[in-house]
């Protein structure tokens, strides 16, 4: 990421943590840029993971200038107020207090937000006036609305666009809902799209790809849609129709300067994304004057959020 001022002075330094399914990463701060970082994969023990997190922080940050006051941290799970309420890839599944379990190994106050969330807030610091609404692809479909630099969480899920309904008939979500964003159009969706076409036999590149051994993901979809495969054209035109009704829920519920696409998936230079915005120019919203935007993926971005986030809690706090 370029070099972006992300909340708070110079002289503060904060820790913060990015807790994924697979990695966690953390960071020091300072400034609205990061200073020292770490990756780690993801112990499989819930208790190994707080350990592994406390950890991480006090070796990025250990001999700075001064402590950090504060630790923020991102999680692939719904928060909120503090309160994780689920997230099964790192082993919650009810409410859980986060920065309660980890105050025994990391005696620091500790903010918590969505992954999702934290990334938005990196992202959208390079747009810091009115109203920006982030949209990710990646495995799912996750975003935020971000106002003025900070973050419009509700009671901790607003913007959760990958769950809001745009085809009540449609397919059952991990979520328990039926015909949400994510499960018409994601990462994972086109991967099982991509797979199902190669042992069908109904895409000769996908599977010629397939008998290779390794399994297929969204970008190899993508192949076989610039060269030509009608099969493969099918499945991400009707993705990108489901993710353009999408961006009008967007537009309808928050009316944004602007929406900002994050990942590569969604990039102008790909065919999803020309699709996207072809399928968006059609369908939106005569009256609408909100832009498009598009930022690629960016590993910093989750961590800079988080950290803003935490000085944001803190300064309020004071």
């Amino acid at each position: 990421m370029p070099d972006i001022a992300v909340g708070g002075g110079h002289d503060t330094i904060v820790a913060a943590v990015d807790w994924g399914g697979t990695w966690i990463r953390a960071a020091a701060v300072s400034g609205g840029r990061i200073v020292r970082k770490d990756r780690r994969a993801k112990p499989a023990s819930l208790a190994e993971q707080y350990v592994t997190v406390a950890e991480m922080v006090l070796h990025t940050t250990a001999n700075l200038a001064q402590p950090p006051a504060a630790v923020g941290v991102g999680l692939a799970g719904v928060v909120q107020e503090g309160i994780v309420g689920t997230a099964v890839n790192l082993g919650f599944t009810d409410g859980t207090d986060v920065a309660a379990a980890l105050r025994p190994h990391l005696p620091l106050p500790t903010y918590l937000l969505n992954d999702a969330q934290a990334t938005a807030l990196g992202v959208a610091a390079r747009w810091p006036h009115g109203t920006t609404a982030v949209l990710t692809m990646g495995t799912g479909i996750g975003g935020a609305v971000i106002r003025d630099g900070s973050l419009d969480s509700g009671l901790g899920g607003a913007g959760d666009f990958g769950h809001v309904v745009v085809d009540v008939y449609g397919p059952r979500c991990p979520c328990g809902g039926t015909g949400c964003l994510e499960a018409l159009v994601s990462g994972r969706v086109l991967a099982v799209a991509a797979n199902e076409l190669a042992e069908d036999g109904l895409s000769p590149l996908l599977a010629a790809r397939a008998h290779s051994g390794r399994a297929l993901h969204a970008g190899d979809l993508q192949d076989a849609a610039e060269n030509g495969d009608g099969q493969a054209v099918g499945v991400l035109d009707r993705s990108a129709f489901a993710l353009s009704a999408g961006l009008r829920t967007i537009v309808a519920t928050h009316d944004p300067q602007r929406i900002v696409l994050a990942g590569a998936p969604l990039a102008p230079d790909t065919w999803f994304g020309r699709a996207v915005r072809t399928h968006w120019d059609r369908t939106r919203p005569r009256w609408a004057r909100t832009e498009l935007h598009h930022v690629r993926d960016d590993e910093d971005a989750a961590l800079l959020g988080a950290a803003s986030h935490a000085l944001d809690r803190l300064t309020a706090a004071l």
